[in-house]
Order: structure tokens, then C-alpha cells, then sequence
């Protein structure tokens, strides 16, 4: 009995420096991990590669500043109009591009990648009319359905009245839950947004007694601070472009256009088809003498321009977008013979000062 005590003992002994030996070296090895760990550290993600890698090739302008330009493949033929149309054909929200296809009376949804321009949803919103306008509220969609009356779209697709009243064009104020509309020859008025859609009226930016100022408006455009409204007006019996910065608050900062107004900034504008408002600049594509036509944001000042022909091939049907910095999308219709030909939809451009 004495000796099966003793086995017993010994047996638990064992087991006792077997646990230790166990242990120990869980230690050491922990021990080592910790030295280690200047040399184990979890590596740095790599840098990843940029979604837009873009091929500018450096262009003169008039007056000798250099303006960059890339074009961008239209891997998905997409034709974002049939007639030309003047406020706002495409619009952004982060980096998701959003078009009107006329091929297909739909708005698509588009990213840049590498030098393409590709479609990631062909029918994001069906049955859009052909003089829709596109716009944002910085959070989602805005157009026109076949009624005339504006609607929001989420980014799942889901739809929802956000205007009740017939506009020519309406767009969001970036950073603001604001958004601003306009109709022919009506004041430009100012709304707070509430609930996803248009509640009390803020105020009129524009008035509707323009006079001289801007007869005939065509577009509409806002970078939070100012609200640029562009169009036709008459210089003597000669309808010329202009377009028009008032702040917010109402109060105008200078009218572009008119070649014998004295109160105008200087570079005529024979037409302003289209405008494009990024950081710096004001692009205004004339589309009478096909130039594009830059302005200093802040004063109005004239910076440069170029003969959009040497860019587009005589077009006169382009569509400006801002794409962040001071970068503009630019699509330009094929003229119609080629485009049957080819079948290549319209060109894509990006602009870079």
C-alpha cells in the first residue's frame, strides 16, 4: 500500500515538472514574440493604385497659358444627347458620374477607371424625357420626369418627389441643405431643403427684372457660393452671351459678356452654351464661335481661351462638367454621319488648368 502512495507521489511529480516545462517555454516563446516585434510589425497596406490615370497632353491657349487634356475612352458607346441641351446633362456625387443616355431615354450611372469611362448601372433611372436636367442636392439625383416636376433619386434607385413646380432648372447648394431654381424669365429663387425635398422658399438671388442683364437664361450653376446663371441677352440688336454671379444673399458680383457694356468684364462671350464652375475658374463654352472661354471665379477676370474646334472638331453640341480641382468632363457630340459610321458614341475629354 505504502509503495502504490509512493508511485502516486512520483507520478504527480512528473506531471507537476512536465506542467512547469510546459509553461516555460509558452513563456519563452511569448518573451520572443515581444522581442520581436519591431521586426513581426504588420507591414504597411501598399499604396494603392489610383482609379484615374489619366494621359494629358499640354495645349496653348490664346494668351499663352497651358491648358491639359486627356481623352477618355467611352468604352460603352454612351450618347448623352440627341439635341443639344443647356442645363445640365450629367452630374457627380463622389465619384460616381451620372448621365443622361439618349440612346436609351434612361440615367445611367458612370466611373472613371484608368483612362475609361464605363457604366455601372445602364438603367439607374428609366423613362427620363430628352429635355431633363440633371443636378444634385450633394446627396442625391435630381431631374425632371416627363411631367416637368422634380424628383430625387437614392442610391438604391428609389424615387421621391422632391419639387412639386414646373422649372427650367434647379440645382443643390454644395454644403448647404439648400437648393436653387429657375424658370425662362422668372426670378432665381433660393429654398432651404428639408425631409429630402424642397420646403420654404429662402429668398430671390436673381431678380426677375434683369433688364439688360441676362434676357434669356439657359442654365444654371452654384459652387456654394455664388450662383452663375448664363444665357443670351441683347448687346444693341445683337444677342450675345452672358452670364450672371450673384451671391446667395442676392447681392450680384459681376455679369460676364456684352462687348459694349462698360459694367461687363472683359471677353466677349458671342454665346454661353455651357458652364462648368470648378475651384479656380468659370469655363464657358461658347458654342456660336466654338471656343471655351476661362474666367478667374473670384472677380470675373478674363484668364484665357481656346478654339474648341482645335479641341473637338468643329462640335458645337458639348457638355461640361466639373470633375473636382479644376478638371471639367467634357463630352462632345459625333457629328451624326460619323457616328452611324462608327457607332463610337460621343467623345470624351477631361480639361485640366
Amino acid at each position: 500500500m505504502e509503495k502504490k502512495k509512493k508511485k502516486g507521489r512520483m507520478t504527480m511529480k512528473k506531471l507537476q515538472r512536465a506542467a512547469a516545462l510546459i509553461i516555460g517555454l509558452l513563456i519563452a516563446v511569448l518573451v520572443l514574440g515581444c522581442d520581436n516585434s519591431s521586426t513581426d510589425k504588420p507591414k504597411d497596406p501598399e499604396p494603392q493604385k489610383p482609379k484615374i490615370t489619366l494621359n494629358y497632353e499640354p495645349v496653348k491657349l490664346e494668351q499663352g497659358k497651358e491648358l491639359s487634356l486627356a481623352k477618355i475612352n467611352n468604352t460603352d458607346k454612351i450618347v448623352i444627347t440627341k439635341t443639344f441641351h443647356r442645363t445640365g446633362a450629367m452630374t457627380k456625387i463622389g465619384d460616381t458620374i451620372y448621365i443622361r443616355n439618349a440612346n436609351t431615354g434612361t440615367i445611367l450611372e458612370a466611373k472613371l477607371e484608368d483612362d475609361n469611362l464605363k457604366i455601372t448601372n445602364a438603367e439607374f433611372v428609366k423613362d427620363v424625357p430628352e429635355e431633363s436636367f440633371l443636378s444634385n442636392d450633394g446627396k442625391e439625383l435630381i431631374y425632371t420626369d416627363a411631367k416637368r416636376k422634380v424628383n430625387a433619386v437614392a442610391s438604391d434607385g428609389t424615387s421621391k418627389p422632391f419639387y412639386e413646380k414646373n422649372v427650367r432648372g434647379m440645382v443643390g447648394v454644395p454644403g448647404k441643405d439648400e437648393a436653387v431654381s429657375f424658370y425662362n424669365a422668372q426670378a432665381i429663387v433660393r429654398y432651404a431643403v428639408a425631409d429630402g425635398k424642397v420646403s420654404q422658399e429662402i429668398g430671390t438671388v436673381i431678380p426677375k427684372e434683369r433688364d439688360k442683364l441676362l434676357t434669356t437664361p439657359d442654365g444654371l450653376a452654384c459652387d456654394g457660393q455664388n450662383v452663375y446663371l448664363f444665357g443670351s441677352t441683347l448687346d444693341g440688336k445683337m444677342s450675345v452671351g452672358a452670364v450672371a454671379a450673384y451671391s446667395l444673399d442676392g447681392t450680384q458680383a459681376y455679369i460676364l459678356g456684352r462687348k459694349n457694356d462698360p459694367d461687363r468684364k472683359p471677353g466677349f462671350l458671342a454665346s454661353a452654351f455651357d458652364v462648368a464652375v470648378t475651384d479656380d475658374y468659370l469655363f464657358v463654352f461658347d458654342g456660336n464661335i466654338r471656343k471655351i472661354n476661362i474666367f478667374n471665379k473670384k472677380d470675373g477676370s478674363f484668364v484665357d481661351r481656346i478654339s474648341a474646334d482645335k479641341l473637338f472638331d468643329g462640335q458645337n453640341d458639348v457638355q461640361m462638367m466639373p470633375y473636382g480641382g479644376n478638371q471639367v468632363l467634357a463630352i462632345v457630340k459625333e457629328s451624326s454621319s460619323k457616328a452611324k459610321e462608327a457607332g463610337s458614341g460621343d467623345k470624351v475629354f477631361m480639361l485640366k488648368l
